[in-house]
């Protein structure tokens, strides 16, 4: 079910990949520049990193949690 549901959001996110039409040509370091000098570019970065931080925060704690249930 894990792997059904995981291909599925691949699928529907795919075509956010198609954001800019052309190529970005320059290198990785135009790349990032380009990255961190747009602010929506900028506001997804920064609800990435909020999301991956609480979602690992998450984790953490529901796996402390589960340890915790098992000792007792």
């Amino acid at each position: 079910m894990k792997h059904t549901f995981s291909a599925l959001l691949m699928m529907l996110l795919t075509s956010f990949a198609y954001a800019h039409p052309g190529e970005h040509h320059g290198g990785m370091l135009n790349a990032i520049a380009h990255l961190l000098s747009e602010p929506d570019h900028l506001a997804m970065a920064l609800i990435a990193v909020v999301v991956g931080v609480a979602g690992a925060r998450f984790f953490r704690r529901r796996t402390a949690a589960r340890i915790l249930a098992k000792r007792r």
